[in-house]
């Protein structure tokens, strides 16, 4: 078992801050001594009485992950590779050759190709299953899943290559992800478990501005943390490009031409099973080759937001507290005008219709031209904005410091968690401005100097931190109209799904740390 790097360990050892969503985890003397041992690197069955129940509770909560021992030789018997292909037949008899070796079985679907893709997956020694008209990539993974005679089963995409085959002078002796995959599901309450999807430049190549962008903020490329898949957390989705699955668990939606590997992981999670991100497992993806390709790409990851929400509402709303730090900085940027009299001039009905007539007319948060007069001014919410804020902070870190009174330095332990919880809320109101509301927001100046805020303000913070080989204006440039056609794609699937879901907040707010809450969303 490994610590999470983001696990703040306190009061030597007795105190765990961490996870997503963020908890705070109390040890006794005999959980601690368990903890130390797990860390050290003994097993489960050897670290101590309630170690099993402890190790469980640790990574449920993301605290720590498991550290799972290489599987028993034989294991890869009982695994078929599954192949959805359409129109790829350059470079598949490599991909079809790396896993040959390791599989039972490789199952190339082609989904209706009209190029040669059939006639080089059997000369490269696989099995073709051909549809005759192209059905989707949902339906082809459901085909040769139904085919496979084995447990497991994995599902690769034509444009991947795991990284032992394209980059094998950089790896240690002993890499193997496909064993690292395959030791997840020796835990019987897994069901499934994805490897890292990365798209490097490779070393030596002159690789144009698109390409350098993509291995930064590739949107199958979930970071290099490991992390149980949930939806609410930091990693709420893994992409089925490469997908390490038990077979009775698979599902797709042949219906969804997007988001269906989203849609399945959730079901299965909802069903109680564990899904796993194993980023020590890396396979690289050959990102788009245009910017057309690039632009379509995001809109159809967002197009996928409707169907998603009509399935699971839940999930894909903005969280409670972050909906609301991102509606007042929409109030303040539009500061509303009442179209009724001024309140002096009438009784307290008078003033109770004009407080509502202001909240009517925040709600479109337009730039239309105001009135003379307001009644309430833009400094005048900002203050109460603020004030609220500060009491509901200091409330809550009272109530936490009451029910943390057996720990160790319960005050200090409240606010820690108070001042992560507002950061958290605020990051996901700029991720909701950027990825939902900008079209609302761009139709007046005081909403794009929030969209502005919310744009440069974290894309200058990932770019100091992992300093892309892009320049800071070009990043910050490409990563808004990543947002920007996400965005759109976010629009025209509610429209289509006649659904508003994922733009509405929910109607109670969520615990929640960082999260990865829409499908090809980096953060």
């Amino acid at each position: 078992m490994q610590c999470d790097p983001e696990t703040s360990v306190l009061s030597r050892g007795k105190v765990l801050l961490g996870g997503s969503p963020l908890c705070l985890l109390t040890l006794s003397a005999a959980g601690g001594g368990v903890w130390e041992a797990l860390l050290a690197g003994q097993p489960v069955g050897e670290a101590g009485p309630g170690a099993g129940a402890l190790a469980r509770r640790l990574v449920e909560a993301g605290l720590a992950h498991p550290a799972p021992p290489p599987p028993s030789p034989g294991c890869a018997a009982g695994v078929t590779a599954v192949l959805p292909v359409r129109n790829h037949a350059q470079g598949l008899g490599r991909l079809i050759a790396a896993l040959a070796g390791r599989c039972a079985e490789v199952i190339v679907v082609d989904d209706g190709s009209t190029d040669g893709t059939a006639a080089a997956a059997a000369a490269a020694g696989a099995r073709v299953l051909r549809h005759e008209r192209p059905l989707g990539p949902a339906a082809a993974r459901l085909a040769g899943a139904a085919a496979a005679m084995t447990p497991l089963v994995l599902f690769c995409d034509a444009d991947v290559l795991p990284q032992d085959v394209l980059s094998p002078d950089v790896l240690p002796p002993d890499s193997d992800w496909f064993g690292v995959l395959l030791g997840h599901l020796a835990d019987p309450a897994v069901g499934a478990v994805a490897p890292r999807v990365a798209s490097p430049v490779p070393p030596g190549a002159r690789a144009g501005l698109l390409a350098r962008y993509e291995s930064a903020r590739s949107p199958l490329d979930l970071g290099p943390r490991p992390a149980g898949v949930r939806p609410g957390s930091r990693v709420s989705y893994v992409p089925s490009a490469v997908l390490l699955i038990r077979r009775e668990l698979v599902g797709f939606d042949p219906a969804m031409r997007y988001g269906e590997d989203v849609d399945l992981v959730w079901r299965i999670v909802g069903a109680g099973w564990s899904v796993r991100y194993e980023p020590a497992a890396v396979v690289h993806h050959r990102p788009r080759a245009t910017w057309a390709g690039w632009a379509r790409q995001r809109f159809g990851y967002g197009s996928s937001a409707g169907p998603l929400a009509a399935r699971h509402p839940g999930p894909l709303r903005p969280a409670g507290q972050a909906a609301a730090v991102a509606a007042a900085a929409l109030a303040i940027a539009a500061a509303p005008a009442s179209p009724v009299a001024p309140a002096s001039s009438r009784g307290s009905r008078g003033r109770r219709a004009n407080a509502m007539a202001t909240a009517v007319s925040a709600l479109p948060f337009t730039g239309a031209p105001r009135p003379r007069w307001r009644v309430v001014r833009r400094r005048e919410v900002a203050c109460v904005v603020a004030a609220v804020t500060a009491i509901r902070s200091v409330v809550t870190a009272v109530r936490l410091a009451r029910r943390l009174a057996a720990a160790p330095r319960p005050t200090r332990l409240a606010w820690v968690m108070v001042i992560a919880g507002r950061r958290y809320a605020l990051e996901a109101a700029a991720d909701n401005v950027r990825r939902g509301w900008w079209p609302v927001l761009a139709t007046g100046r005081p909403g794009r100097r929030v969209l502005a805020l919310s744009v440069a303000v974290p894309a200058a913070r990932d770019w100091w931190v992992t300093r892309p080989d892009v320049g800071f204006l070009p990043y910050v440039l490409l990563r808004f109209a990543d947002d920007a056609a996400y965005s759109l794609g976010v629009w025209w699937g509610c429209a289509r799904a006649r659904t508003a879901c994922p733009l509405l907040p929910a109607s109670r707010p969520r615990a929640g740390g960082r999260r990865r809450g829409r499908p090809g969303d980096r953060g």
